[in-house]
């Protein structure tokens, strides 16, 4: 019992360690996404939290799940938007997300 507590402790301890680290790998950064889009601006297909999870990996080589992700809406015009990446409890990172045709 005592090594299962120790064992599950020490796991936390490591999740949390990645955490940090991953979190002061891309907070404050910005990525880039293209999409294609009309004249107006608006998308023809709206960017998710999958396709901006996909970006981060691209991009930083980090494996965010996109349920981390916190999105108000899908994005569906071309423009800059802040999402929040919640990466372990209490340990969350912004990040940038630049949108062009």
């Amino acid at each position: 019992y005592k090594n299962k507590k120790a064992s599950e402790a020490h796991k936390k301890a490591e999740e949390k360690k990645a955490a940090i680290a991953a979190a002061a790998s891309i907070d404050g950064k910005s990525i880039t996404y293209r999409a294609t889009g009309g004249a107006d601006g608006r998308l023809y297909a709206a960017v998710t939290a999958a396709d901006i999870s996909a970006k981060i990996k691209e991009t930083f080589g980090i494996d965010v799940d996109k349920r981390k992700l916190v999105l108000n809406d899908n994005i569906k015009n071309v423009g800059e938007y802040n999402v929040t990446v919640k990466l372990y409890p209490e340990i969350s990172a912004k990040i940038k997300v630049l949108v062009q045709n």
